[in-house]
């Protein structure tokens, strides 16, 4: 070991010790049940009766599963506000007092630890509050990255594991215990260039609440320690909510909204001006929503970021909210969304079609641009086309597609005044972002009918609503069952972590549940927490696909004026798929929980 005489390794064991007794540290608790599963498919129901970060102590009814000292179990724990499934080491037992009175710790199932495990630094989340708590300088030029608060101990990537001077140093700045994990070098070089080659100021080395309060550059400062935070946190929204003491700061992760930081009020006034300058809106009008867009390059850095910002006037002030949209589209495939091979097939073959329309429909924040911009991506790159678009707003910028965007400000430029007008430019492929009414559904149509591939949006619960609601909005049968191809019903689940993910088997109310009985005892997996994911036990969505492709029979159901009632039973009778099965069907592959199912399955 090196010697510093800042280094003590008698204050090292004490402050590893402390951060055992915290984490053994015992609370009782109450509303607290869980589920026991043995090796051998046993299952008991029993109370929690305390909790810790490591463990949990239960009582059962006496002969309802043998158990012992040591034995290994499943424990399937709901809080009354959640539930979460953990591996578990039975420490001690106590059958006294006639019911079973036990105590299991957890076990680290998923033996990451940094002894016998190399970190895969690129794959892992990185929390913007741990990167930024110590100077870039520091970090780059000793190689580390704290990336992680896990239950109070902070997780950091370094290149060299064995120099205790620097970690014992870095731990007094954190001013907190840490777990140090080995990295590739390169690979965690190119990685700290993401993350502290945006060096503005003291914005992006410290959480935006620690600002300093000084005027001028400081607003700038905690602007863009804002936006590199949301940025490497993989954000896909910023919120900004005023209250009576200041404001609120979230983001938005798999779509979850999650706490980033607490602002004063005088802070939040010099950063929603801020926000409001970078947006072009107009910093002196308070009491009037406004809509913005930029593109915000870090400094110090090559990396970029399209924003699309709007504010609403509050009661403690303006709420400000963020969109932040990818500026590079190479993942905007086909291939990349999570469609069964079937799925994509079909729209494959539409996508060779010289005419028709195919039609995305779900709740907003479902994917669906998503989709129609890999659709329009994969024709540009294997066909010959002249595409065209009208959106509100244009979400994502397509090399070789003429895109227009609606004036929502005035009545110059409206879905349909914008589509005709397309129309007479000899397009081969018509994206209409959303069609909203009769007469945009009416253009839509004619062009799919008029030798035009067509592409559009609604907003309805399922593929086959879609249907039915152009002939709601006044689209005669006859024209729909011409004009539409193909309908994808979708919806966005949250994906499990591939690395912390553990297999439970599916109780018979749950199997009920999600009306397949036959699956009571199928393998699930449940999200646990670990290094690659944040602690959140899930990494990334995928997408949930309900694909109708109208062939000639349902064309001739359709036009003869059959009901949704009649859809529904010719989808069921040639065994399509529903939300509902691709769900299903994504849960016993291990890719997303039933907790994220039931989450969709309630909605539909």
């Amino acid at each position: 070991m090196s010697s510093n005489s800042n280094f003590s390794l008698a204050s090292w064991k004490t402050q590893s010790r402390e951060h055992e007794l915290r984490a053994n540290q015992r609370s009782v608790v109450s509303g607290w049940s869980a589920t026991l599963f043995t090796a051998a498919g046993s299952s008991v129901s029993g109370t929690v009766v305390d909790s810790s970060l490591t463990g949990v102590s239960l009582v059962i009814a006496q002969g309802g599963i043998d158990i012992d000292v040591d034995v290994e179990l499943t424990l399937n724990l709901n809080t009354g506000q959640r539930r979460f499934t953990r591996i578990a080491r039975v420490c001690w037992l106590d059958r006294s007092a006639g019911d079973v009175h036990f105590g299991v710790q957890f076990v680290d199932h998923t033996g990451l630890t940094p002894e016998t495990h190399q970190l895969d630094i690129s794959a892992i989340r990185i929390d913007p509050a741990c990167a930024l708590r110590i100077p870039a300088g520091i970090a780059v030029r000793r190689k580390l990255l704290p990336f992680l608060d896990l239950h109070g101990v902070i997780q950091v990537a370094c290149a060299d594991i064995k120099n205790i001077t620097v970690l014992n140093s870095v731990s007094r700045m954190l001013k907190a215990p840490i777990r140090s994990w080995p990295v590739d070098a390169k690979a965690l070089e190119q990685v700290l260039k993401d993350v502290y080659g945006n060096t503005v100021h003291q914005a992006a080395v410290k959480p935006v609440a620690k600002q300093k309060e000084d005027a001028g550059n400081a607003a700038i400062d905690l602007a863009e320690g804002l936006l590199y935070s949301a940025f490497i946190r993989q954000a896909s929204d910023i919120h900004v909510d005023p209250h009576v003491k200041g404001a609120r700061i979230r983001f938005r992760v798999d779509g979850q909204l999650e706490v980033f930081d607490e602002i004063k009020t005088d802070i939040y006034q010099d950063l929603a001006s801020r926000l409001k300058v970078i947006s072009g809106l107009d910093i002196a009008e308070k009491r009037a929503p406004q809509d913005g867009r930029f593109t915000h390059k870090f400094t110090g850095s090559n990396q970029q970021v399209d924003i699309r910002a709007a504010t609403l006037p509050t009661k403690y002030g303006e709420r400000i909210t963020m969109r932040l949209l990818a500026t590079q589209n190479d993942s905007l495939t086909l291939v990349n969304l999570g469609f069964i091979e079937y799925h994509q097939l079909m729209i494959e073959q539409f996508l060779s079609r010289i005419q028709g329309m195919m039609v995305l429909t779900g709740p907003t924040g479902s994917g669906k641009t998503t989709t129609l911009y890999a659709a329009m991506t994969k024709l540009l790159r294997e066909r010959q086309v002249n595409i065209m678009t009208v959106e509100d707003p244009i979400e994502y910028e397509i090399p070789g597609a003429a895109q227009c965007e609606i004036d929502s400000n005035s009545d110059k430029v409206s879905f349909n005044s914008a589509l005709r007008s397309i129309l007479r430019h000899d397009p081969d492929v018509v994206m209409v972002g959303e069609i909203r009414d009769k007469e945009t559904a009416d253009i839509a149509i004619k062009a799919a009918l008029t030798g035009h591939m067509v592409l559009s949006t609604l907003h309805t619960n399922s593929a086959i609503a879609t249907i039915t609601r152009l002939i709601d909005m006044g689209v005669p049968a006859y024209l729909v069952a011409a004009a539409l191809r193909v309908v994808i019903a979708q919806r966005l689940l949250r994906r499990l972590c591939g690395h912390c993910s553990i297999a439970r088997p599916l109780l018979a109310v749950e199997a009920i549940a999600i009306d397949r009985k036959d699956l009571e005892g199928t393998r699930v997996y449940e999200p646990v927490g670990c290094v690659y994911c944040g602690n959140k036990g899930f990494k990334g969505r995928i997408g949930l696909y309900e694909v109708v492709e109208l062939r000639t029979e349902w064309a001739r159901v359709i036009a003869e004026g059959g009901s949704e009632s009649d859809l529904l039973a010719m989808m069921h009778a040639e065994g399509i798929n529903s939300l509902l099965d691709d769900a299903v069907d994504k849960m016993l592959l291990g890719k997303t929980s039933y907790s994220e199912v039931m989450q969709v399955a309630s909605s539909w």
